[in-house]
């Protein structure tokens, strides 16, 4: 999960489809969905307009193909949850710290204007069929007896809150120098108070 460089972007004189996506998105982030143009989405992808409508039909069609694309680098087997909860809550926690690092700014424009934008709301169903798979894994260690049970989303959010909230303050604040949160870390004291007793 990196940003591409530009000779693997550019791969026999074409843009490939991860460098318009990683572009589109950069987009969204400074502009907002409805504000983005096809036009600065070409220019800031380094394709034309017309180019851009011929690989990708329509703007919500880039969205859901970007949205996508990022949750298909997230490989995990999330439908096989292992015995091991810290191992399988740091592998959670280490894609959500690498989205909200790389893409804070896309994820709140997106789900502020998933509110009134049926467009974004209908693309934002990917990540939460990933939500629930990591439902899913909450319950089967709720269900071992390694976590406290709460509805599975309680804890999901108590999880993801620490790193979403040091990456929106970073975003926030230019000033901040904290790094990114250690996942293993994170997860150390979020099992310390969320462990059945």
């Amino acid at each position: 999960m990196h940003q591409l460089s530009i000779e693997e972007a550019v791969v026999a004189g074409r843009v490939c489809d991860k460098a318009v996506f990683d572009a589109f998105l950069e987009v969204i982030a400074s502009q907002g969905y409805e504000r983005a143009t096809t036009r600065a989405i070409a220019e800031a992808a380094g394709i034309n307009e017309a180019t851009l409508f011929r690989r990708f039909e329509s703007k919500q069609n880039l969205l859901r193909l970007a949205v996508r694309s990022n949750f298909a680098e997230f490989e995990l087997d999330l439908d096989a949850p292992g015995d091991d909860v810290a191992a399988d809550l740091v592998t959670i926690l280490s894609y959500y710290t690498w989205l909200y690092e790389t893409r804070s700014g896309v994820v709140l424009t997106l789900m502020r204007e998933a509110k009134f934008n049926p467009e974004v709301a209908s693309v934002l169903t990917e990540p939460e069929k990933l939500l629930e798979r990591v439902d899913r894994v909450v319950l089967h260690h709720q269900q071992r007896g390694s976590l406290v049970v709460e509805p599975p989303r309680h804890t999901f959010f108590a999880l993801v809150g620490p790193v979403m909230m040091r990456a929106i303050a970073r975003r926030v604040d230019q000033r901040a120098t904290q790094k990114p949160a250690d996942p293993a870390t994170v997860v150390q004291r979020f099992l310390e108070g969320h462990r059945q007793r």
